[in-house]
């Protein structure tokens, strides 16, 4: 069960209003609950093309929360992104309303409980670029369970990624990979909870290994 209750039913409240077809949920919660189960994720980022929606639907958001007493924080408010606490007794989510980049290779998919849930590749190559731009553990651990279950071979991963980001240089890449090596060698110490086993030393070797061949490619 990656969801919990307050996620669910933040979920639902949002995909109620009007114009919430236009959004979708993506990064790491859209991943792991609708397509690998995983692990958990804390965070619904939950994304539109259409700016003007951000603020409008955001306020609709809000409204229907208090009405359904949850108690809410605006953190963050601009006019392509908005950030929320929700809380709820004694559970709280974060939640990002934020526009995303008009590039895209699939659809979304609908669920049996009306969820907008962005496609598989169109989140993986996400994951991938931000891998390449910040060093986060469930970054790499997204991407290890993307390949590592067959859903995407890594050359290809990478190859559409450069399609969406055309500045992602392999040598940097690899630069990103190697970093890998300064996790620790044990599941429990990572800032991540695992619903599936992890093995460290596998996913050290995968991004260790790959990097020497990006390397070889780059010099090239």
């Amino acid at each position: 069960q990656v969801l919990t209750p307050l996620q669910k039913e933040s979920l639902n409240i949002f995909f109620s209003l009007p114009e919430a077809n236009n959004f979708y949920l993506t990064g790491g919660t859209a991943l792991a609950a609708f397509y690998l189960q995983h692990r958990l994720s804390e965070d619904l980022d939950i994304f539109t093309r259409e700016e003007r929606l951000i603020r409008y639907v955001g306020d609709q958001f809000i409204e229907k929360l208090k009405e359904a007493n949850f108690q809410v924080e605006t953190v963050r408010r601009f006019l392509s992104f908005l950030e929320l606490i929700i809380k709820k007794e004694s559970q709280s989510v974060r939640v990002h309303l934020a526009l995303d980049s008009p590039f895209r290779f699939k659809g979304t998919i609908r669920t049996d409980a009306g969820v907008e849930v962005d496609s598989l590749v169109d989140i993986a190559t996400n994951k991938l670029l931000a891998l390449f731009g910040r060093f986060e553990p469930r970054d790499f651990i997204d991407v290890f369970f993307v390949v590592k279950e067959k859903h995407l071979d890594l050359d290809a991963l990478i190859s559409k990624s450069k399609e969406k980001d055309p500045g992602l240089d392999e040598y940097y890449l690899a630069v990103a990979f190697e970093k890998a090596n300064e996790f620790p060698d044990s599941a429990e110490k990572m800032p991540v909870n695992m619903l599936k086993p992890l093995d460290m030393r596998e996913l050290k070797s995968f991004f260790s290994e790959y990097a020497v061949q990006l390397l070889k490619k780059a010099r090239q």
